[in-house]
């Protein structure tokens, strides 16, 4: 109680500095009208004024970007109605995403993300390398509900869509330097040219962040993790008519640094209360009880510490991170009278290595090594354009191809053994869409779209280098695997497992999506919808077993929406909401579960469709731009998400909370800037809460010895509140501008979980939310 009464206290005294991130700020619009300024979205892949689309959609152009206190997606969290992000301590920059409850964190590439993180036209196939940072963005735009029409695969939850600012065709140099507390260096730089012969425009364009860690690793004695990111490019522009432009980005990124991770492995206390096997303790004649496998007491139980103990931790093991990706996008759009065709080209390819020590202790328990090359490539062709004055047309066709490769060490120190895996997986996808919008009258509008997509998997999965000796078939699927014995390590029988399985399976949808809206009044747009998205079917590629390769089939998605996007009292009031029902159908889960009798692996992570589940909600962005200069701004997501059946195993799970669901969650807040001098003082804060939620679907061990069926306790988050501010200073310096800023993040120091894992009964490791951090910049513009 105590801690609350000083958070409101600190936020009061902060003069309500309450602030939500500037969607659309008060200013001028292009013709000079006060009030909120528009944002032009391409969330129906055409540029429209966001108040205009009958679609859930929230966006930050450059100009808010700027302005609020957002570094990469995780800040966008309760800022947007219904998203939560976190990072997954298990991949370069791997995020979980979930929008309106529906969401997916795992970074085995044989996964496809439930959310679309789409940059420049082109959808990431994996969830490596999500939590981008906003350096150098056009735009950002969160879409709500599921994409399955216009954006395609695997965006049953919604899509984020991302727009890299593009070369202006003039000489100019954006930079700036920073510092921060945890060892925290950064440096920002963007230059354009001038146009090249009236024809070619060119912007390079360099990014760097050495960031020290915030745990305390007692064990090594040292600050992890240290994680150090450079990225850089080129962007050319080539216009040489007015009906030609093609715009081609390569970039870089290379990473270095380590991953860590928590411990909240738990001591169990007879069948009432299982425990984690690495605590288990076993009695000692004259000794007492005793820590069968060697870990220290301290690094048992530290649940009961709450929140701080997460940020102590013993990992022995050094776990670098090794990662280089790069990518070529390239955007041709052609103009043919009222029509124009576009071409959406995207070819990245990224090479990593990851080694985790997954059990967080100071003993060898578990660890393992990943090294993984991935490759994507995609096409999207549009032909769109106006027939008459009452019908749009958007038709359109879509390739995706992708290919990995994992070679896993494990290294079981419990037994001890070393197990290998081998995977290879490749995945194909065509679809054709389209999306037509009827004008009716002044007013009134509908519009249909359907997409059908085909896709195919195939996986080549080996877990050893033990010679075959018997094949048997899997008739769930077009494949076969090879039954081996002999030896897992020197000493250590190996137990039939299973290996050198391969197997494909081809999944086909056709979705759609219908929509109808009415203007009630001058920019007052009342909107409903039907919408459908799929997920596509697949194989695990982390299976330890035949029975957990799977396949497994797609999931589904019907969303239901009405909404109204309203301006109001001559543009300084907007209030947009929105109302849905969402029904999931044939929902995947993966679990991570001991292995069958006689694995090698004593624990894999099996993928079944196994649940239904329905997710009501409400959300609400609001806006107030009393004068120029001046923005209140909240936001606010209600949401009531069950699983309607989930049956593992003949037990009923449907008791268990969706991940990443919270209740509720709101923003508010100001943002502020006024002459001062000679220059600008401005000032944007944003307050955020969000309540407790499910890191994960693992049932809490002692509940189910109790007959009852929760989600494990380690792994509920509680509730955030989290309070940013930057405070700036902008001098002009004749054609030159100098921006001097300041800023703190999570200000009220709330701590806690971002993700939990239970594997298995074996361990549980946890990762934290980032503490209270100052920094400041210096930025130049010329």
């Amino acid at each position: 109680m105590a801690r609350s009464i000083i958070r409101i206290s600190t936020i009061l005294a902060l003069s309500t500095a309450l602030s939500a991130p500037a969607f659309a700020q008060a200013g001028a619009t292009d013709s000079e009208e006060s009030g909120i300024r528009d944002i032009v979205v391409t969330a129906q892949k055409r540029e429209e004024n966001i108040q205009s689309v009958p679609i859930a959609v929230s966006a930050l152009d450059e100009q808010a970007l700027a302005q609020a206190s957002v570094k990469d997606v995780r800040d966008l969290a309760g800022r947007v109605p219904s998203l939560v992000v976190d990072s997954v301590s298990a991949g370069p920059r791997g995020a979980g995403i979930a929008i309106r409850g529906i969401s997916f964190e795992d970074i085995e590439k044989s996964f496809d993300p439930a959310v679309g993180v789409v940059v420049d036209g082109v959808a990431s196939g994996t969830n490596t390398g999500q939590l981008l940072d906003v350096f150098d963005l056009e735009s950002i735009e969160v879409l709500r509900g599921p994409q399955g029409t216009l954006f395609g695969r695997n965006t049953i939850g919604g899509v984020i869509n991302i727009r890299r600012s593009k070369p202006t065709g003039e000489f100019g140099v954006k930079a700036s330097v920073g510092i921060a507390e945890f060892d925290t260096k950064r440096g920002r730089l963007v230059i354009n040219t001038p146009k090249i012969g009236d024809i070619l425009s060119l912007k390079g364009f360099v990014f760097y962040d050495d960031t020290g860690g915030y745990y305390k690793n007692v064990t090594r004695g040292t600050k992890d993790p240290n994680y150090e990111v450079l990225n850089g490019g080129v962007t050319a522009l080539i216009e040489p008519s007015d009906n030609f432009k093609a715009t081609i980005t390569y970039e870089h990124t290379r990473e270095r640094g380590e991953v860590i991770v928590s411990n909240l492995s738990a001591t169990g206390a007879g069948a009432s209360r299982p425990g984690d096997l690495i605590c288990l303790q076993v009695p000692v004649p004259g000794v007492g009880l005793v820590r069968a496998f060697g870990i220290p007491n301290a690094e048992c139980d530290r649940e009961a510490l709450g929140g701080e103990g997460l940020y102590t931790v013993f990992s022995n093991v050094v776990s670098p991170v090794r990662n280089n990706a790069d990518s070529i996008t390239g955007e041709i759009v052609i103009g043919l009278g009222s029509f124009k065709l576009t071409s959406v080209t995207g070819y990245q390819t990224n090479r990593e290595s990851v080694r985790q020590d997954f059990d967080a202790s100071s003993i060898n328990f578990f660890d393992t090594l990943r090294v993984q090359k991935y490759r994507q490539i995609s096409e999207e062709l549009r032909l769109s354009g106006d027939i008459g004055e009452s019908v749009n047309l958007l038709i359109g066709a879509y390739y995706f191809d992708s290919h990995y490769k994992l070679d896993q060490t494990s290294n079981l120190g419990f037994v001890p053994a070393t197990l290998t895996q081998n995977s290879v997986g490749d995945s194909t996808s065509y679809a054709a869409f389209t999306d037509v919008q009827f004008k009716l009258s002044d007013k009134f509008k509908i519009g249909v779209g359907g997409r059908y997509t085909h896709d195919k998997k195939s996986i080549f999965n080996n877990y050893g280098q033990v010679a075959p000796l018997v094949r048997l078939s899997i008739p769930a699927w077009d494949g076969e695997c090879v039954q081996v014995t002999g030896l897992l390590a020197p000493g250590v029988p190996r137990y039939g497992a299973a290996s050198n399985c391969t197997g494909s399976k081809g999944f086909s949808k056709f979705t759609w999506r219908a929509h109808a809206d009415y203007e009630i009044g001058d920019r007052k747009l009342l909107y409903a919808s039907f919408s459908k998205g799929y997920r596509s079917g697949g194989f695990n590629g982390r299976a330890g077993s035949p029975t957990s390769l799977g396949p497994y089939n797609p999931e589904i998605v019907d969303a239901y929406e009405i909404g109204l996007k309203a301006d109001w009292l001559d543009r300084t009031l907007r209030t947009n909401f929105a109302l849905f029902h969402t029904s999931y159908n044939n929902k995947q889960e993966e679990v991570v579960q001991p292995s069958p009798p006689g694995s090698a692996n004593p624990q894999e992570t099996v993928v079944r469709n196994a649940a239904t589940a329905r997710i009501n909600g409400f959300e609400a962005e609001v806006i107030i731009a009393p004068t120029d200069g001046l923005t209140f701004t909240s936001t606010l997501s209600v949401l009531d998400a069950k699983y309607k059946k989930f049956l593992r195993g003949g037990v009923d799970f449907s008791t268990l909370q969706l991940r990443r669901a919270p209740d509720v969650s709101w923003s508010v807040g100001i943002d502020y800037s006024r002459e001062v001098g000679s220059g600008t003082l401005g000032l944007s804060t944003n307050f955020r809460f969000i309540d407790k939620y499910a890191t994960s679907i693992n049932a809490d061990p002692i509940a189910l010895a109790a007959g009852r069926v929760t989600n494990d306790r380690r792994s509920i988050s509680d509730s955030r509140e989290t309070l940013d501010a930057t405070l700036s200073y902008t001098l002009p310096m004749g054609s030159s501008e100098v921006k001097f800023s300041v800023y703190g993040r999570n200000l009220l120091d709330d701590r806690g979980i971002s993700s939990v894992l239970p594997v298995a009964g074996l361990f549980t490791f946890a990762g934290a939310r980032p503490p209270r951090q100052f920094g400041g910049e210096i930025g130049i513009k010329f």
